[in-house]
Parts: structure tokens; sequence; C-alpha cells
């Protein structure tokens, strides 16, 4: 399979509704991703399927019958996770290398994101230089440097 991926980075940025705009948009053959994170949007769009958002709610910001009623959304959740991972390891039940499973965010779960956002300021320092993102193996998933592309 072929394809072409464009990805384009900046701080600079007119006045708007967001601090910045983060999105991703995938076509294929067979449907569509777009990927709205300043919005908390993401839907999906495939052929033989209805059109769907699968963003679950962040926040719930309304009330029911006047009281708070976002516990359930995953705003909420991340931080519950969070503090409970805390009380975790402190009483001694869990290590924090536990919580790499995903279950919650730590360096290792986010480490290839950040080695993203690190090349993108890397490049904008160096007047838009493609950066490369440079790994042991085909299978490895931490990279290793950071160095500027050579053509």
């Amino acid at each position: 399979s072929v394809g072409c991926g464009v990805y384009t980075s900046s701080w600079v940025a007119p006045k708007s509704d967001v601090h910045s705009q983060q999105r991703f948009f995938y076509m294929g053959t067979n449907g569509e991703i777009n990927v709205d994170q300043a919005h908390r949007g993401c839907t999906v769009g495939q052929d033989g399927k209805p059109f769907a958002s699968v963003n679950p709610l962040f926040m719930k910001y309304t009330p029911t019958n006047g009281y708070f009623s976002g516990q359930s959304a995953y705003g909420v959740k991340s931080f519950e996770n969070f503090i409970d991972a805390c009380a975790a390891c402190n009483n001694g039940t869990k290590k924090p290398d536990d919580f790499d499973d995903g279950s919650i965010a730590t360096v290792h779960t986010t480490f290839q994101g950040t080695a993203i956002l690190e090349a993108g300021r890397m490049s904008l320092d160096a007047d838009g230089q493609p950066m490369d993102l440079i790994y042991e193996s085909d299978t490895e998933m931490h990279p290793t440097e950071i160095k500027a592309h050579t053509f």
C-alpha cells in the first residue's frame, strides 16, 4: 500500500476559540476519521455504516436536577484514576510501572507523543527543517534520538 502524509506544526496562530488547533484527518478508500482534539471531537465515517461520533463525553457541564452530574465523564474519571493510582503507590499495593499498561497516562505510555511534539518544536526552532525520529529497530516503540532529516 502507498500513502501520503502531510504534517504541519505551528505555535503561531490568530486568536480563535481555542489555544491551539489540534486536528487529525484520515481519508481511506472505505472511510474517514476526523479528530478535533481542541473541541474534544472524534467522528468516523465508513462505507456501509452510519456516521458516528465515537468520542465519549469529556465533561458534563450542565447539572441534572440542579446537581453536578459529570462524575462518569472521562474528564473527571481521568483525574479519579490518577488519584487512585497515587494512593495505591503510596500505600504499597502498586508500583508506578504497574500503570504502564495504558490505564493512565505515564511517561512510558506518552513517550511517542512527547517525542513527536519535541520533534515539532525542534523543527520550528530550525526554520521548518524536517526531523527524523530514530528507533533502534523496526519493532521498538520508543525513539532513541531526534535528528534533522538529511535529503
